[in-house]
C-alpha cells in the first residue's frame, strides 16, 4: 500500500480546483488519507463541513478524473470535514500594498551563505590551519512538549516528552559557551534536536555566551518561554529568536503540531514583539514555517499572521529527510515546485519592514547537490542536545562512535578542538562521506558545502573574469 500520490494521478488532480480560492486542490493541500491499492486508487479531500453540499462537485469531479486514467481500475473519493472556516487557503490579492521589490524579501541572506564575510578565515582552511567553527547549533535537550508531524528530530534521538528531563548540563553548558568564545565562535543558535526551553539553565547560557563575545539566537516553539525578568533578559542577548509555527489556527496547530498550545504560542510571540518595542531592542524576532505537503494551505494565512503580530519576518523552509525517507518526505520532493503559485502568494505580504522568505533554492532543488564532499565540515558544528559534539547533526543516532568529535559533559570544548580526535573526524566527514547517497536533503550546510566547492574547483581561464 502506497501512502504518495503517483505523478499521474496528482497531475490529474491538479485539473480540479477549489471554488472558494481558484487553488487546485493538490497545491492547496486538501488531499489525505491516500491509499493505493494494485489498481485502485482511495483518498479525501479535505473541506469545512459547511461546504460539504458545494464541495460534492468537486468530489465528483476528482473521483471521475482519476478513474480516466489508464491502469486506474477504481477509485475511492471522499469527502471529510477536517477544517474549519477561514483555514482554507484565501483568494491572493496581488496588488497587496507594499509587494517588495525582486531581491529586497531576504536581508538575512536564509536562502543562500555568508562566508564571503568571513573570508580570512576561509583563507586560513585553504592554507591547512585548523580553524575554529564559525558557528554551531546547539542541543540543549532531548524532549519537546509538542510533536510536529515534520519533525527531524525523530531521527537524532528526539524523545518528546519522555525526554523532557534528558538534557545539557549547566556546568558543561556554561564552560561550552565561554570557550566558545576564547577560541573564536562567532555564533551559537540554541536549535538542537529538541526544545531548548525544557533546559532550565537555558537563559543562562543566553547570557554566559554572549558575555563571551558570541552572537546567540534560539529556535523555538516558545510554549515555555518565560514572561518575566528571565525572558526579558535573554531578549536584551539574543541577536534573534525564532518561533517555530508551521500553522495559522487553533485548529490547524494541532494538526501540524498536535498541541494544544496555539494560544500561549501566539502570547510568547507577542511578549517578545511587545518587549523588543518597548525596551529598543535590536533583537530580530521572526517565525519559521517548515513547508510539506500536508500543511501547504497554511503559508498564506501564516504570511498574514506575521504581518498582524508585528514580526519581523516569516521565513518558510523545506523540510530536510534522511535518504531513506524517514519521515516520508525525500520521497515526495518533487511535489514542491507545485508549491510555486502559493509561494509567490504569500511573499506578497510582506510590507515595510516585514519580510516573508521563501527558500527557493532548497525548496525547488530536489535534494540535488552540485558537490562531492562535504567541505564546509570544519566551519559548522552541531552539539546534541545531552551535550555530544559532532560536525554533522546526522550522526547523533546512527553511527555515533565514528562521527562524535567529543563528549562536552566530559571534556571542555577546548580540549576537544585541541584534540587529534577532533581533526581525524573532520577530515573523515570532509573526504569520506558520500554526500549524494548518505547525507539527508538540504542540510544545514549545504550552501557552505556549494561555495567551498566551487572555491575548490575554479573554473578553465579563471582569469577572464
Amino acid at each position: 500500500m502506497s501512502h504518495a500520490l503517483p505523478e499521474k494521478v496528482r497531475a490529474a488532480l491538479k485539473a480540479i480546483t477549489d471554488p472558494a480560492t481558484g487553488i487546485d486542490i493538490v497545491s492547496n493541500g486538501m488531499i489525505s488519507d491516500i491509499a493505493i491499492q494494485g489498481d485502485r486508487v482511495s483518498f479525501a479531500i479535505e473541506i469545512e463541513a459547511e461546504r460539504h453540499a458545494q464541495m460534492e462537485l468537486v468530489r465528483q469531479a476528482a473521483e471521475a478524473a482519476v478513474l480516466d486514467l489508464v491502469d486506474v481500475g477504481g477509485a475511492s473519493v471522499v469527502l471529510t470535514a477536517e477544517r474549519r472556516i477561514g483555514e482554507a487557503t484565501p483568494s491572493p490579492d496581488l496588488s497587496h500594498p507594499g509587494d517588495p521589490e525582486p531581491g529586497e524579501l531576504d536581508s538575512f541572506k536564509m536562502n543562500g551563505h555568508k562566508m564571503l564575510w568571513h573570508l580570512e578565515r576561509v583563507l586560513a582552511w585553504q592554507r591547512g590551519e585548523r580553524v575554529a567553527p564559525l558557528h554551531i547549533d546547539v542541543g540543549l535537550s532531548k524532549g519537546c512538549n509538542i510533536r510536529c508531524h515534520y519533525c527531524y528530530g525523530v531521527t537524532q534521538g528526539n524523545f518528546f516528552k519522555k525526554g523532557a528531563d534528558r538534557y545539557f548540563p549547566r556546568e558543561a553548558l556554561l564552560s561550552y559557551m565561554r570557550d566558545a568564545g576564547e577560541l573564536g565562535v562567532r555564533s551559537m543558535a540554541l536549535i538542537g534536536e529538541a526544545e531548548p526551553l525544557l533546559n532550565p539553565h537555558v537563559y543562562e547560557a543566553i547570557v554566559t555566551g554572549k558575555k563571551a563575545g558570541v552572537d546567540m539566537s534560539m529556535g523555538t516553539n516558545g510554549i515555555l518561554l518565560d514572561t518575566g525578568r528571565d525572558g526579558e533578559e535573554a531578549l536584551e542577548h539574543l541577536t534573534w529568536i525564532r518561533f517555530n509555527i508551521s500553522a495559522a489556527s487553533d485548529y490547524s496547530y494541532r494538526r501540524v503540531h498536535a498541541s494544544k498550545e496555539f494560544a500561549t504560542a501566539i502570547e510568547k510571540i507577542r511578549f517578545c514583539v511587545e518587549t523588543k518595542r518597548r525596551n529598543n531592542l535590536d533583537t530580530t524576532v521572526g517565525l519559521q514555517m517548515v513547508l510539506t505537503p500536508k500543511n501547504v494551505d497554511q503559508c498564506i494565512p501564516l504570511a498574514k499572521l506575521g504581518g498582524e503580530l508585528g514580526v519581523d519576518y516569516l521565513v518558510i523552509k523545506q523540510c530536510s529527510d534522511t535518504v531513506d525517507n524517514d519521515i516520508g518526505i525525500y520521497e515526495v520532493l518533487d511535489q514542491y515546485k507545485d508549491f510555486s503559485n502559493i509561494l509567490r502568494q504569500a511573499e506578497t505580504y510582506a510590507s515595510g519592514d516585514y519580510k516573508v522568505i521563501v527558500k527557493w533554492d532548497k525548496i525547488l532543488n530536489e535534494g540535488h547537490r552540485d558537490y562531492d564532499n562535504c567541505l564546509g565540515a570544519p566551519f559548522l558544528l552541531y552539539s546534541s542536545g545531552d551535550g555530544k559534539l559532532y560536525n554533522c547533526g546526522m550522526w547523533f543516532d546512527t553511527r555515533e562512535d565514528e562521527f562524535r568529535l567529543g563528549d562536552l559533559t566530559e571534556q571542555s570544548f577546548k580540549e576537544i578542538f585541541e584534540s587529534e580526535r577532533y581533526w581525524e573526524v573532520v577530515r573523515k566527514q570532509s573526504c569520506s562521506v558520500d554526500v549524494h547517497k548518505e547525507c539527508y536533503s538540504n542540510c544545514r550546510t549545504h550552501h557552505i558545502n556549494d561555495f567551498l566547492w566551487k572555491l575548490e574547483n575554479p573554473p578553465s581561464h579563471v582569469n577572464f573574469i
